[in-house]
């Protein structure tokens, strides 16, 4: 096969010949000047076309087409875009026809050019006809037709992905050379890059416009609130704003608002209306509500009207016809206005030729309807100004939300990196030299300097020496005002003074440009461009400016919820801590009057105060039996809040294991002998005396055999203890229903219960448990359980021998 692929990149250069003649040395070195002289024009001349005409990409499109071919000895010169699965020619240069521009192939490896995108590299091929049955058979028709022989394509790509091809064809058999090779390249660089500038171009106009909406439309309803405040008991003015405001945000030439009163429509505001059509108008209005009136049929819809041409329109009154025909619109655009479900009136725009209005007019038209019937109510109910003036003020912020172009910025979670990034691309798209973004303190009120670019290190210094507090400077009155402010030279501007001021001077800084960082109506920080020209900055700046404010304050606002969020898990663990200790101190509050509560009911059961009945020796009994319960639920809670608290300590002390064991059995017997159960014992006869605090470990234990036989309904409950390398070991086996796996993982956790298959919970507070845990950890031990549903239980803790102090952190 003749075709070569060459990977996109500069091929070596072939080595110089060490010895030849002078003179031919001197005339291919003339040579190559030429060829290279020949290059860099061609060069400059895209360049230059580039850089003059973004958004003219046809031009330069076919400068390169035509330079390529020029300047690589080709006869055809062509570049193709990627349309869906085509390619496209967009521009063309050689004896082809114009015509042919627009033409689109599929793409495939069975075209030269769609072999160089599909593969993402240059395609040599010395001669197609060779090769058009094997390897090219797309390209046999255009070959046949055109005589081309020898072809060379590189794919344009942008980050690496292709977006079309550059294509030159000779109709001779004659390869192309590695210099030639190497330069179409450089024109596919170029292509491409007219081709993402053009793209950027045009999202940036695209961009522009949706801004000026917003902020136009931002604007109006600004203008209609400060109507409203400057009058604050006449409706006139704010009728006639909004008949005003409506015709400018819809492109209308005629604007009317008419209120509803009973049945009737009557004329509330008009605009731009001539005398003889406001007469003729007035001699129809008040009318009734009805289908013969664009209004009408707005109410009675409850929706907009819109009537591209009234002459057209069969449902229009002979006199309300005659009246627009009078006042001389075609086309007219009615929005009703509802206020809490009841029909308030319409708002109308119109114009002059049968011109249909745009879905977003019309949608436009109904949002200001919207904010017209609120402000109108504003106006009737004098005593609800200030509310409903809130209200408006919530919506202008969210059109002006609306309005800006958000952008995600997910490349790195490092705050630096993502301002810098921001900072660096507002100041090449914007042509200034040097900016800086401040993050606002609000309890210093002060800005402070979070990153910079292109700032002289003495400006530097000094910014982060002297922070900007609100109010002062560029900066300050930015985060002031909530908009952005300009300084056109800073030598003329008196409220730009102090230290900034003589440093900025002696960098040469003339023009500043400040964008406060806004988020919900909460100042977080400015976005700064200065400049060496003094002067104005083009609204097309200032747009592009609040754009990247709004990627500044994603960036910033995420980084102080990493940081809030950190604050609060402090906080939180603060108030668990507040938390255990009101559970200790409230628990000791209620032992005091429980206890006396049991003694006096001991008393009373001994018959101290005298005989009692059986009747109400019972009750006591019962009483006392509660009693004992609630203060052991008591205990538990205080020593959890202990231990939580990091209140609870061993009393360390010599104590026998045996005895210890000895005590809880004796205690446990009654309630096992209760309930038919055999009680048992397995201890070693050389135990050894251990070290820690004994009232603890026989709470543990008594918690442990108390549980085995709570759960045991037949059969016995052991306790065994072992000991080895210094380690007790104390097990408690019961013959129960056994534990599910799945709650064996959770009942060492507070408040958590298990229960037998099928079997009910028990009660108490599910703190046991995990209280004994705790100890047995303070003790440098470990606690865990053995069990299979139905086959019982074994309840098992270690610990050493000898404990010389607590285990910190348990």
């Amino acid at each position: 096969m003749a075709s070569t692929r060459k990977p996109r990149g500069r091929l070596p250069r072939k080595p110089a010949t060490t010895r030849t003649d002078p003179q031919r040395k001197i005339a291919a070195l003339t040579q190559e000047l030429a060829r290279v002289r020949k290059q860099q024009a061609a060069t400059t001349e895209i360049l230059r076309a580039i850089s003059s005409s973004p958004s003219e990409l046809q031009g330069v499109l076919r400068a390169v087409a035509q330079n390529a071919a020029r300047l690589c000895d080709a006869d055809v010169g062509q570049i193709l875009r990627i349309d869906d699965d085509f390619l496209r020619v967009v521009a063309s240069y050689g004896p082809i026809p114009s015509r042919l521009v627009g033409e689109t192939m599929r793409i495939s490896r069975g075209s030269v050019a769609g072999r160089a995108v599909v593969d993402r590299q240059t395609i040599h091929v010395r001669d197609l006809s060779a090769e058009l049955e094997t390897e090219f058979p797309d390209a046999r028709p255009h070959s046949q037709l055109w005589g081309h022989r020898t072809a060379l394509a590189t794919p344009l790509l942008r980050e690496g992905v292709p977006i079309g091809a550059i294509f030159i064809r000779r109709t001779e058999v004659r390869p192309f050379t590695d210099e030639q090779i190497e330069l179409l390249g450089t024109f596919a660089d170029q292509a491409a890059i007219a081709i993402e500038n053009a793209r950027l171009f045009q999202e940036l106009q695209a961009r522009n416009r949706d801004l000026t909406e917003a902020l136009e439309q931002q604007t109006a309803t600004a203008e209609i609130l400060q109507v409203i405040s400057s009058s604050p008991t006449d409706i006139q003015p704010v009728m006639d704003a909004i008949a005003q405001r409506a015709v400018r945000l819809c492109g209308g030439l005629f604007g009317v608002v008419l209120t509803l009163d009973g049945d009737l429509l009557h004329i509330a505001a008009h605009y731009n209306f001539t005398p003889d059509g406001l007469a003729a108008y007035r001699r129809v209005f008040p009318m009734p509500v009805n289908r013969g009136t664009h209004s009408g049929r707005a109410i009675l819809d409850r929706a907009p009207v819109h009537v591209p041409d009234v002459e057209d329109d069969p449902e229009y009154a002979p006199e309300v016809l005659n009246a627009a025909r009078i006042l001389g619109f075609r086309c007219i655009l009615s929005v009703p206005m509802f206020r809490e479900g009841n029909p308030t009136g319409t708002i109308a725009v119109s114009r002059r030729d049968p011109e249909p209005f745009s879905d977003k007019q019309i949608a436009l038209l109904k949002t200001f309807a919207d904010q017209a019937v609120i402000a109108i109510s504003n106006v009737r109910l004098f005593q609800e100004l200030q509310a409903r003036t809130r209200e408006l003020a919530r919506s202008v912020e969210e059109l002006k939300a609306l309005g800006e172009v958000s952008q995600a910025v997910s490349s790195t979670l490092d705050l630096e990196t993502v301002l810098t990034t921001i900072v660096g691309r507002a100041d090449q798209l914007s042509g200034t030299d040097g900016g800086a973004i401040y993050e606002y303190d609000e309890p210093t009120e002060e800005f402070r300097l979070r990153v910079t670019l292109k700032l002289e290190d003495e400006l530097i210094a000094t910014l982060r020496a002297t922070p900007i507090r609100l109010g002062e400077g560029a900066v300050g009155r930015a985060g002031v005002a909530r908009q952005p402010v300009q300084i056109h030279d800073i030598l003329e501007e008196a409220t730009y003074t102090g230290v900034l001021r003589g440093v900025a001077r002696r960098a040469g800084y003339r023009a500043l440009l400040a964008v406060p960082l806004v988020r919900e109506d909460r100042l977080i920080g400015a976005l700064v461009l200065r400049r060496r020209v003094p002067g104005p900055f083009s609204q097309q700046t200032v747009d592009l400016l609040q754009t990247f404010a709004a990627q500044s304050v994603l960036a910033i606002q995420n980084a102080r919820l990493f940081r809030e969020l950190a604050e609060k898990s402090r906080d939180l663990e603060l108030a668990s801590q507040h938390k255990s200790q009101f559970l200790a101190n409230m628990s000791h509050e209620l032992r005091t009057p429980l206890n006396a509560i049991l003694g006096y009911t001991e008393l009373i059961l001994d018959s101290i105060y005298g005989e009692v009945a059986p009747q109400i020796r019972e009750v006591l009994e019962r009483l006392h039996k509660s009693g004992r319960h609630l203060l052991s639920l008591i205990n538990d809670v205080l020593d959890l809040s202990k231990i939580e608290a990091g209140q609870l300590t061993l009393t360390l002390a010599d104590y026998s294991l045996r005895q210890v064991v000895q005590t809880v059995v004796t205690a446990m017997e009654a309630l096992a002998a209760e309930k038919h159960l055999a009680l048992k014992v397995s201890l070693p006869p050389d135990l050894l005396p251990g070290r820690g605090d004994e009232r603890r470990l026989t709470q543990v234990l008594l918690n442990l055999v108390g549980n085995a036989i709570k759960f045991t309904e037949a059969g016995e409950v052991l306790v065994e203890v072992t000991a080895a390398d210094g380690v007790f070991r104390v097990a408690v086996t019961d013959t129960g229903p056994g534990i599910a796996e799945a709650d064996q993982a959770k009942i060492f956790e507070e408040f958590q219960q298990a229960a037998g298959p099928g079997g009910p919970r028990k009660g108490g507070t599910g703190l046991g448990l995990a209280i004994a845990k705790r100890i047995v950890e303070l003790h440098g031990g470990r606690i865990d359980v053995t069990s299979r549903p139905g086959q019982g239980s074994t309840f098992w803790f270690t610990l050493p021998v000898r404990v010389e102090r607590p285990r910190e952190g348990a």
